[in-house]
């Protein structure tokens, strides 16, 4: 399956940009997962965080990936009743490699650089959790 959906990127790539809908599905690697939609929608779970992507997702003719969505820096412990959760504005950069995506995140508001990560279609993803 790995090998096929590589070389459907890999021939999409080949005919023209890739679409949102290419990259469908679950992506996991060290400390980071993302899941997006057909439309290019997803969350991602990071250690200690996690996120959201809002469509449209740019794709590049050559892999290039930028997204906006958001950022939420999670903490150990309960969640208290009522707590406001630390969001903020994110864009996510990338690329993508056939049957794999490398991204940084930066948070808009204060110019934080979060990453890179690597991620693979269809591999689970290694978190830590907070504690």
């Amino acid at each position: 399956m790995r090998r096929g959906a590589a070389v459907a990127l890999l021939l999409a790539a080949c005919a023209g940009p890739l679409e949102p809908a290419d990259l469908a599905g679950t992506w996991g690697g060290e400390h980071a997962e993302l899941a997006l939609d057909a439309a290019g929608a997803g969350t991602l779970q990071y250690d200690c965080a996690h996120g959201t992507i809002v469509p449209p997702i740019t794709l590049g003719r050559n892999g290039a990936l930028t997204a906006t969505g958001t950022h939420v820096r999670e903490h150990g412990g309960p969640v208290r009743v009522g707590e406001v959760e630390d969001s903020h504005p994110a864009r996510y950069d990338g690329a993508v490699y056939g049957d794999r995506i490398t991204f940084t995140v930066t948070l808009s508001d204060d110019g934080s650089v979060i990453g890179p990560f690597t991620v693979h279609r269809g591999e689970p993803a290694r978190l830590f959790r907070c504690l």
